[in-house]
């Protein structure tokens, strides 16, 4: 499995490195940084099933060129600011149209900390361990408008753990976007809907989530909130859970000139 996910790593580097020499025979080569800091009552998974049951903080960052992103994602438990978990995403756009766009990626390495039971000198204790995973992802997404896109996401995840760890997961969303929806002059609305199916190990379920975001036209601040239900599973996990959060956007551009 580790040789597997290697392997399908180097192919997203070496889209990287293609996009690089591209960028480089043109007249410039840009990179766009961005990024949201993301504070809330209840921690959201980038699987909306999986929370963290308390206040949590998660940053998001991105740097893209043309067709090539690294997206990496850090959460924290903000209880002691104790890890929760840490992504390290890269994209590449395979197809990369004016309505229509597919999307490959791969998050390695990935660490999800749990804490797990130990005996030291005869006594039992709990520490916090972080366990490896695998993912690799394709989003495919289709533009109706400037403000609606409809979009299907399919994550496979494997736990390169030997023990205490999922073994594999698959995850299947059907999605839609609506963004910039006036409400006033200066907000805006932001309503990302899906229906998703989730099998872990041997268990399964059916969910409906959804994130609503109020959006500032002239200020980087946002509230959203975020819902998931389960329609029909047999994961143990919360069967309706929600959060509301606060988040901060940022964004800069780099372009070098010959």
């Amino acid at each position: 499995m580790i040789t597997r996910a290697l392997k399908f790593t180097l192919v997203i580097y070496l889209f990287f490195w293609l996009d690089l020499s591209a960028q480089d025979q043109s007249d410039s080569k840009k990179l766009l940084f961005s990024g949201k800091i993301n504070l809330t009552n209840n921690g959201f998974s980038f699987i909306p099933l999986f929370s963290l049951g308390k206040p949590a903080t998660t940053v998001n960052l991105s740097v893209e060129g043309k067709r090539f992103s690294f997206d990496p994602q850090f959460r924290f438990d903000l209880d002691g600011m104790k890890p929760w978990s840490f992504l390290f995403i890269w994209h590449y756009k395979l197809i990369k149209k004016e309505r229509f766009q597919v999307r490959l990626g791969s998050y390695f390495p990935a660490y999800a900390f749990t804490k797990l039971d130990y005996t030291r000198n005869s006594r039992s204790v709990q520490v916090l361990t972080p366990q490896r995973f695998f993912i690799w992802t394709t989003f495919l997404n289709y533009s109706l408008s400037e403000k609606v896109s409809l979009g299907l996401f399919y994550l496979n995840g494997n736990g390169l753990e030997q023990i205490d760890q999922t073994k594999r997961g698959n995850f299947i969303s059907f999605r839609a976007g609506f963004k910039n929806i006036s409400i006033s002059k200066s907000l805006d609305l932001h309503f990302n809907p899906e229906v998703y199916f989730l099998k872990i190990d041997s268990n399964q379920g059916y969910y409906i989530a959804q994130t609503l975001a109020i959006k500032h036209s002239r200020f980087p601040i946002s509230i959203s909130t975020t819902m998931n239900k389960a329609l029909d599973s047999n994961i143990n996990a919360k069967k309706f859970d929600w959060n509301i959060g606060l988040n901060y956007d940022f964004k800069g551009q780099y372009q070098k000139l010959k």
